[in-house]
C-alpha cells in the first residue's frame, strides 16, 4: 500500500466543533481530495494497515489536529 504525497501548499484543516461534537474538515477541493484518496487507498487495503495525519504533514495546517485512522481490515500488513 502507497499513499500520494503530493507537493501542494499546506490547505486542509481537522479541527473538533466542540459545541456540535463533531470532526470537521475543510479546505479546498485539491486538499481534501488527496486526504480522501489517502483514506480511501487504506481502507481498500484488504491487508489491513493504518493512516496517520498530523499537523505539518504535507497538505495539513499547522492548526490542524492529528487524525489516525486504522483499517477495517485489521492491523499491520505482514512484512
Amino acid at each position: 500500500m502507497s499513499f500520494y504525497v503530493p507537493q501542494v501548499e499546506r490547505r486542509v484543516l481537522i479541527h473538533l466543533d466542540s459545541e456540535r461534537e463533531i470532526l470537521v474538515i475543510s479546505g479546498d477541493s485539491a486538499g481534501r481530495a488527496v486526504l480522501a484518496d489517502n483514506l480511501r487507498g487504506m481502507a481498500s487495503a484488504e491487508d489491513g494497515g493504518h493512516l496517520v495525519e498530523y499537523p505539518g504533514y504535507d497538505y495539513l495546517v499547522e492548526e490542524s489536529r492529528p487524525l489516525a485512522v486504522s483499517s477495517p481490515h485489521g492491523g499491520m500488513p505482514p512484512r
